[in-house]
């Protein structure tokens, strides 16, 4: 369900873009920057997506305005918060539009803990069912080749591998899915 409306949490009005049954997928604010830096700083987020080089709350604010706000402004889509419904913040989902791709792409993350409970599955189900009203035909999907967490919901929500590519100037092969 495609709702953008808002809330009022803790004093800050949050627009919500989407609902689920357990889930909210909002867009970002600065006063997520200390959520945002803990989910790009673990393990795997490194591993599987790369060092993105937020190792500050400015850093992460940085990241929010020029990635997450300015995506939304120039292209009409972008990634979003993912939160349970008492505003817990678990990850991160969204459509990125890369010079190197050839329509956008859909990335997603999760903070530690909050793995295998479907919550990737639940949110972007609901962004691919409402990428007609973004604007958006066609999606793609990356992943690292070791990712196979990832690999396995994209399979999942419908994604069909196209091959192997190369998108950054190290050289780090990926895989390419593109949703049927």
């Amino acid at each position: 369900m495609s709702l953008n409306y808002s809330i009022e949490h803790q004093g800050v009005i949050l627009n919500i873009a989407f609902k689920t049954e357990r889930l909210l997928i909002r867009f970002a604010q600065i006063a997520d920057a200390a959520e945002l830096l803990k989910l790009v700083n673990q393990a795997n987020f490194i591993k599987y997506i790369g060092d993105k080089g937020i190792y500050t709350l400015d850093d992460a604010k940085k990241y929010i305005k020029d990635s997450f706000i300015s995506a939304h402004k120039e292209h009409g889509f972008g990634p979003y918060i993912i939160t349970l419904h008492d505003e817990t913040v678990i990850g991160i989902v969204g459509f990125y539009q890369r010079a190197t791709m050839q329509h956008p792409d859909l990335g997603f993350a999760l903070k530690d803990g909050f793995e295998k409970q479907g919550y990737i599955f639940e949110a972007a189900t609901i962004l691919l069912n409402n990428r007609h009203k973004l604007g958006i035909k066609d999606v793609c999907a990356i992943t690292s080749t070791a990712n196979l967490g990832s690999q396995n919901v994209l399979y999942k929500l419908g994604f069909t591998e196209m091959g192997k590519a190369f998108i950054n100037a190290d050289k780090t092969t990926i895989k390419v899915f593109i949703y049927d």
